[in-house]
């Protein structure tokens, strides 16, 4: 079982330690950088976001990094100390790992 909470504490220590990006603005430049490890995508995004972050992935094929649905907006911001965030992008292949395991556990 999946445990949501575990993973946004998580997501907010990775944040404390510098290893989070958020935004669509500073989320692309990293994806485009090469920087993103990982990638968290609001499950309540919006369409035009989601259409414009799949459009950066198909452009990087096989350097986009892992994705995941999950959660919303609104927590995921509170998890990193900031406003709705529909975007977070992980910079550090730790925590990438750790939260990809975590994600990855079924419901």
């Amino acid at each position: 079982m999946r445990d949501e909470l575990g993973i946004l504490r998580f997501l907010g220590l990775a944040s404390k330690a510098g290893k989070v990006i958020s935004g669509y603005d500073q989320v692309e430049a990293c994806l485009n950088k090469g920087n993103a490890k990982l990638l968290i995508i609001s499950t309540d995004i919006s369409k035009n976001t989601l259409s414009r972050i799949l459009d950066i992935a198909e452009r990087l094929d096989d350097r986009m990094p892992p994705a995941y649905s999950f959660s919303t907006k609104f927590e995921l911001g509170r998890a990193i100390g900031r406003p709705d965030r529909a975007l977070v992008a992980v910079t550090d292949t730790g925590f990438a790992d750790r939260l990809s395991a975590l994600l990855q556990m079924e419901d």
